[in-house]
């Protein structure tokens, strides 16, 4: 039996009856009871989806004063930013910091 191939990380789930499965989404294969993590990829292979981007949109890793990673995008004009700043303001430092990079 060829793994099967997901596109979100499988997981292990015991049910009620100690039947033992290999989920990832949707996805259900009956596994040994004995399985475990380090076993998954015989029967589930995760495969990261490839993300189609919009012609013209442009996107920036920007690293934040404490250290975290964020994503800036522009599309179709409007900047967007994945730290919480913008979540709140819809507007901040990094989207700013990219602007006037590009000055």
């Amino acid at each position: 039996m060829n793994p099967l191939e997901v596109t979100m990380p499988p997981a292990l789930f015991t049910n009620a009856d100690g039947i033992r499965y290999a989920i990832a989404g949707s996805a259900w294969v009956e596994v040994p009871a004995d399985t475990t993590f380090d076993d998954l990829p015989k029967y589930m292979v995760f495969k990261r989806p490839e993300i189609k981007r919009p012609a013209g949109e442009k996107v920036w890793s920007i690293e934040g004063s404490k250290g975290n990673l964020y994503t800036i995008k522009l599309s179709d004009g409007v900047y967007s930013c994945t730290c919480p700043g913008f979540g709140f303001r819809r507007k901040c430092r990094h989207i700013e910091g990219v602007k006037n990079e590009a000055r």
